[in-house]
């Protein structure tokens, strides 16, 4: 009999021998490793790409002295477009190191139309609890300030272009990107040796915490963290009962487009 599996569709050759979330591969490592992994990723796709940002507005103004991204709007793009692209590539390095493929990370298959009708159940869903626990806890802490804006990069959008890729770098890029970092290679390191719970949690932790927006000498975006969080409490809930990252990738790029249109208004 010959091997016909060259003639399998391209999702189906990439699913490879994962069946299920709930027996997810021990190739990632223990849960310090993968969170170690996910950090520097993140940390090392942020660096390189203001580097050659820098490196790009150095050559273009020889002897000047420009901070890169400030006030630029296709600058800004660039920079989210190569920091994504890195995190992405260095997520696929990162699986074939300890032989493991897309399915692994929640990309073995190819997007269905369930996955739009869970999506937007789980948009509504996460908005319902998001109000209900932020009605909670500013009765329980008034001073929480739920009106911080949390700092996008991009200024004011002049022209037809700077909407464009602002709107495509906020609520395009980071949706496909963070999705494969966190859900995909996050959660799925992390289930592959926790219980369900836990590793929600310390998924959902982790993204919240990320998007507290330390060291720029303004206080922590407390509320902007707790939205991230419940997000991801649902993001990861679709994660393991989907077994693939599309309905949450749409989630989440609903999510920044309504905070996109309420930015920029």
């Amino acid at each position: 009999m010959s091997d016909d599996s060259s003639k399998k569709p391209f999702w189906r050759r990439l699913k490879g021998k994962q069946k299920s979330l709930n027996k997810p591969p021990k190739n990632f490592g223990g849960p310090v490793k993968v969170i170690a992994t996910t950090v520097l990723i993140f940390i090392v796709s942020q660096l390189v790409a203001a580097l050659l940002v820098g490196i790009t507005v150095g050559i273009a103004h020889p002897g000047t002295e420009v901070h890169v991204l400030d006030g630029s709007t296709p600058l800004e793009f660039v920079y989210v477009l190569i920091a994504e692209a890195i995190a992405v590539s260095m997520v696929w390095l990162a699986l074939r190191g300890r032989g493991l493929g897309l399915a692994s990370i929640g990309l073995g298959r190819a997007p269905a139309w369930k996955d739009i009708k869970k999506g937007l159940l789980g948009f509504g869903a996460f908005y319902v609890v998001l109000i209900i626990v932020v009605m909670v806890i500013t009765a329980l802490i008034p001073a929480l300030n739920t009106d911080q804006k949390q700092d996008v990069g991009f200024q004011a959008l002049n022209t037809s272009l700077d909407q464009v890729l602002a709107f495509v770098a906020l609520v395009i890029l980071p949706p496909l990107g963070e999705e494969v970092l966190v859900r995909g290679y996050l959660y799925s390191g992390l289930r592959s040796r926790l219980k369900f719970l836990p590793a929600l949690l310390a998924t959902s932790l982790i993204f919240g915490a990320a998007h507290l927006q330390f060291g720029d000498g303004a206080p922590l975006l407390w509320a902007a963290a707790l939205d991230t969080f419940l997000l991801s409490v649902v993001l990861v809930y679709l994660r393991e009962k989907t077994g693939a990252l599309y309905a949450g990738m749409l989630i989440h790029m609903l999510n920044n487009l309504i905070a996109f249109g309420v930015h920029f208004k």
